[in-house]
């Protein structure tokens, strides 16, 4: 089981209810928790010797709707959430400097359904910044010409779990006899009644008319809303010219390449993307 799933257990265990109920048309906190993932990956910085240092400290922006609806659970929420970037940057094989925290901030300025997430690195080793000026940002590894470096960061302590051996996100690890074949279905499951529709080689329309592969009873849905096209082991999601417009874990997209994990968000329905290895 992946970190993503694990993270839904707990989350449908903290919850209690069906998902599809009590996140129609708002943040769902599978939206935030690939979000935070793809933070983590994204602002990672090489120090060098094959070690990868990512941030630690995540701040998720709501809506003042969302921030409402999330508050009920917030401490535990946010709590979870950090758990989930922490095992993430485990299997990766990233470092960090502390322990990982996630806060969540309300943002009058977002509209329901939409959040930012941002992230920085705190050292405890170094002083905390004066007020007004904004943490260090972990991203940039260089400054811009003519600007002096940033002096060199401590010492780390010894990498946990397996190394980081390049700059880029992990590949999966291959298990089992040299020779042997493994195949990977390609599937979305429906938030809330758990459906599952396995995708096949080509188009797969999704949306409310007649004439879409998989049909979703969702006024906020269009009748040809998006198509998620698999070719090549290669899932890739494409907006159709909706109405209401298209998110990818929380973020809009015209056309999208799906990894595993991924929350799609069309109306008030939230697909999962998944792949599974037989």
């Amino acid at each position: 089981m992946g970190v993503l799933q694990r993270f839904e257990r707990r989350l449908e265990g903290m919850v209690g209810l069906a998902f599809a109920r009590i996140f129609k048309g708002k943040v769902h906190p599978a939206e935030i928790a690939k979000a935070l993932q793809r933070e983590a990956d994204e602002q990672r910085s090489v120090l060098g010797e094959g070690r990868v240092l990512a941030p630690n400290v995540y701040v998720v922006r709501l809506g003042e709707t969302d921030f409402e609806h999330l508050g009920q659970w917030s401490d535990q929420l946010a709590g979870e959430l950090a758990d989930m970037v922490t095992e993430h940057i485990d299997d990766e094989g990233y470092q960090v400097f502390d322990k990982v925290t996630v806060h969540l901030e309300q943002d009058d300025e977002l509209t329901t359904g939409v959040f930012e997430v941002s992230s920085h690195v705190a050292d405890p080793a170094r002083p905390a910044p004066r007020p007004g000026v904004a943490p260090m940002a972990s991203a940039p590894v260089a400054g811009p010409p003519g600007v002096p470096p940033l002096p060199p960061l401590p010492a780390l302590p010894p990498l946990r779990g397996r190394g980081a051996t390049d700059t880029g996100k992990q590949g999966p690890s291959m298990v089992g006899r040299a020779g042997s074949r493994s195949t990977t279905t390609h599937a979305l499951v429906v938030d809330g009644p758990g459906t599952r529709h396995e995708l096949t080689t080509g188009r797969n329309v999704i949306g409310r008319g007649t004439e879409a592969d998989i049909r979703l009873p969702d006024t906020g849905v269009s009748r040809k809303h998006v198509d998620v096209v698999l070719e090549g082991g290669v899932a890739t999601v494409e907006d159709l010219g909706s109405t209401n417009g298209t998110l990818v874990n929380g973020r809009r997209i015209t056309r999208h390449a799906l990894s595993d994990g991924d929350v799609i968000r069309i109306g008030h329905s939230v697909l999962v993307y998944r792949q599974d290895g037989a």
